[in-house]
Protein backbone atom coordinates (compact mmCIF):
# COMPACT_ATOMS: atom_id res chain seq x y z
CA UNK A 1 0.00 0.00 0.00
CA UNK A 2 1.43 3.41 -1.10
CA UNK A 3 2.02 5.44 1.58
CA UNK A 4 0.43 9.04 1.45
CA UNK A 5 2.38 12.67 1.23
CA UNK A 6 -0.77 14.62 1.69
CA UNK A 7 -3.65 14.74 3.97
CA UNK A 8 -5.85 15.62 0.73
CA UNK A 9 -8.93 13.44 -0.07
CA UNK A 10 -8.58 11.46 3.48
CA UNK A 11 -12.09 11.52 4.59
CA UNK A 12 -10.63 11.07 7.96
CA UNK A 13 -8.47 14.75 7.98
CA UNK A 14 -12.08 16.56 9.23
CA UNK A 15 -11.36 14.35 12.73
CA UNK A 16 -7.75 14.90 13.38
CA UNK A 17 -8.82 18.99 12.22
CA UNK A 18 -11.39 18.26 15.24
CA UNK A 19 -8.65 16.77 17.21
CA UNK A 20 -6.02 19.55 16.59
CA UNK A 21 -8.94 21.84 17.60
CA UNK A 22 -9.63 20.55 21.10
CA UNK A 23 -5.88 19.90 21.92
CA UNK A 24 -5.51 24.67 20.48
CA UNK A 25 -8.61 25.15 22.87
CA UNK A 26 -7.85 22.70 25.75
CA UNK A 27 -4.73 20.68 25.26
CA UNK A 28 -3.47 20.97 28.88
CA UNK A 29 -6.94 19.10 30.29
CA UNK A 30 -6.69 16.58 27.57
CA UNK A 31 -2.62 15.40 27.85
CA UNK A 32 -3.98 15.32 31.87
CA UNK A 33 -6.29 12.64 31.28
CA UNK A 34 -4.94 10.98 28.43
CA UNK A 35 -1.04 11.49 28.74
CA UNK A 36 -0.53 9.42 25.36
CA UNK A 37 0.91 9.40 22.41
CA UNK A 38 -1.50 7.75 19.32
CA UNK A 39 -0.30 6.38 15.97
CA UNK A 40 -3.42 6.18 13.49
CA UNK A 41 -2.85 3.98 10.44
CA UNK A 42 -5.40 5.05 8.30
CA UNK A 43 -6.06 2.54 5.11
CA UNK A 44 -8.02 2.97 2.20
CA UNK A 45 -7.10 6.73 1.19
CA UNK A 46 -7.11 8.33 -2.04
CA UNK A 47 -6.18 5.85 -4.43
CA UNK A 48 -5.75 2.72 -1.88
CA UNK A 49 -3.29 5.20 -0.11
CA UNK A 50 -2.51 4.83 3.74
CA UNK A 51 -1.47 7.47 5.69
CA UNK A 52 -0.24 8.07 9.24
CA UNK A 53 -1.60 10.71 11.85
CA UNK A 54 0.60 10.88 15.38
CA UNK A 55 -1.94 12.89 18.24
CA UNK A 56 0.57 13.88 20.95
CA UNK A 57 -1.83 14.07 24.10
CA UNK A 58 1.28 13.54 26.49
CA UNK A 59 3.44 16.65 25.92
CA UNK A 60 2.99 19.98 26.43
CA UNK A 61 -0.46 20.73 24.93
CA UNK A 62 -0.52 17.97 22.43
CA UNK A 63 -0.44 18.00 18.90
CA UNK A 64 -1.07 16.18 15.25
CA UNK A 65 1.22 15.66 13.36
CA UNK A 66 0.58 14.03 9.64
CA UNK A 67 3.25 11.11 9.07
CA UNK A 68 4.95 11.94 12.17
CA UNK A 69 8.38 9.74 13.34
CA UNK A 70 7.43 10.48 17.31
CA UNK A 71 7.02 6.88 18.42
CA UNK A 72 3.61 6.10 19.55
CA UNK A 73 2.30 3.90 22.84
CA UNK A 74 -0.43 2.36 20.76
CA UNK A 75 -0.71 2.37 17.16
CA UNK A 76 -4.58 2.39 15.96
CA UNK A 77 -5.03 0.51 11.94
CA UNK A 78 -8.73 1.16 10.66
CA UNK A 79 -9.89 2.15 7.10
CA UNK A 80 -10.62 6.09 6.71
CA UNK A 81 -14.40 5.85 6.69
CA UNK A 82 -14.38 3.62 9.91
CA UNK A 83 -12.26 6.14 11.69
CA UNK A 84 -14.75 8.71 10.81
CA UNK A 85 -17.27 6.61 11.71
CA UNK A 86 -15.55 5.57 15.21
CA UNK A 87 -15.16 9.25 15.86
CA UNK A 88 -18.48 10.46 15.30
CA UNK A 89 -20.46 7.83 17.19
CA UNK A 90 -21.90 5.74 14.56
CA UNK A 91 -19.12 2.87 15.12
CA UNK A 92 -18.90 1.19 18.40
CA UNK A 93 -15.37 1.15 19.07
CA UNK A 94 -15.62 -2.69 20.83
CA UNK A 95 -17.50 -3.86 17.49
CA UNK A 96 -14.97 -2.59 15.60
CA UNK A 97 -12.51 -4.34 17.26
CA UNK A 98 -14.04 -7.60 17.23
CA UNK A 99 -15.31 -7.36 13.83
CA UNK A 100 -12.02 -6.55 12.59
CA UNK A 101 -12.44 -3.35 11.73
CA UNK A 102 -9.90 -1.77 14.30
CA UNK A 103 -6.66 -3.15 14.52
CA UNK A 104 -4.69 -2.36 18.30
CA UNK A 105 -0.79 -2.43 18.75
CA UNK A 106 0.49 -1.38 22.15
CA UNK A 107 -1.09 -0.12 25.31
CA UNK A 108 -4.83 -0.91 25.07
CA UNK A 109 -5.25 1.08 27.83
CA UNK A 110 -4.53 4.46 26.26
CA UNK A 111 -6.81 3.02 23.20
CA UNK A 112 -9.98 2.80 25.73
CA UNK A 113 -9.15 6.82 26.25
CA UNK A 114 -9.75 7.66 22.83
CA UNK A 115 -13.12 8.84 24.02
CA UNK A 116 -12.01 11.82 25.37
CA UNK A 117 -11.40 13.00 21.67
CA UNK A 118 -14.94 11.21 20.72
CA UNK A 119 -16.20 13.76 23.07
CA UNK A 120 -14.40 16.70 21.47
CA UNK A 121 -14.83 15.79 17.91
CA UNK A 122 -18.37 17.57 16.34
CA UNK A 123 -20.80 14.77 14.49
CA UNK A 124 -21.10 15.88 10.79
CA UNK A 125 -24.41 17.61 10.56
CA UNK A 126 -27.08 15.44 9.17
CA UNK A 127 -28.12 16.90 5.29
Amino acid sequence: MPAAQSVDGFKSKAIFDGIEAALKEDGKTLVGKVKGIYGFKVKGGPGGSEGFWIVDAKNGNGSVEFNGKVKPDVTLTIADGDLVDLMTGKLNSQKAFFQGKLKVQGNMGLAMKLQEFQKKTPPKSKL
